[in-house]
């Protein structure tokens, strides 16, 4: 879940597997709601990766740099992005919604639904206090995990947030609310 507007939001692991001839959207849900498949062998697993992965994380949430840590896994990083914008309920159908400016203009992919939608494994959306930002990086070069600075929490209308993606090729931007009377309804729907 997003925390506090202004917070920053990192993702650590890469983007998109670049080793996987399928990206991350072999056998994915993006496949299987856009192109009505649901074929390809699904994302590689790193067994040695993925432990480096985790345990990185744990010596982050030790230290305090972590106000909050969700994977990425069905439906991919902006999957993974929305929930974080919704998953704080305060009561019974009373949900907190938070906002996200998300800029992905640095990565080098241009497959756009692999960079969004893709399911590589060993990546998680952090989110972190500024002054804690430089603690983080330093220690994730020091440990050779892949971190990078992808967005904000916004301080956008609190009764309408949003969650903007830029990305080289294209801007999309969701009203959160939608989003998540989308993903709580989608069993009755």
């Amino acid at each position: 879940m997003v925390q506090n507007s202004g917070d920053i939001i990192l993702l650590m692991g890469l983007p998109v597997d670049t080793k996987d001839p399928n990206l991350g959207l072999g056998g994915s849900s993006y496949l299987q709601v856009k192109h009505k498949c649901k074929n390809g062998n699904p994302p590689r697993c790193d067994l040695q990766h993925e432990k480096k992965i985790q345990m990185a994380l744990l010596d982050f949430i030790r230290a305090g740099w972590i106000k909050s840590a969700h994977d990425c896994s069905d439906g991919g990083l902006m999957c993974a992005v929305a929930e974080c914008c919704f998953s704080q309920d305060i009561a019974l159908n009373t949900p907190k919604l938070k906002g996200a400016e998300i800029d992905l203009t640095s990565c080098e992919y241009d497959r756009v639904d692999a960079l969004l939608f893709g399911e590589t494994q060993g990546r998680i959306i952090l989110t972190a206090n500024k002054t804690d930002i430089q603690k983080l990086i330093n220690k994730a070069a020091e440990l050779s995990i892949p971190l990078n600075i992808i967005g904000k929490v916004s301080s956008s209308d609190l009764y309408s947030p949003t969650l903007s993606v830029k990305t080289k090729n294209a801007f999309f931007s969701w009203n959160v609310s939608e989003l998540y009377s989308i993903w709580w309804n989608t069993v009755e729907n």
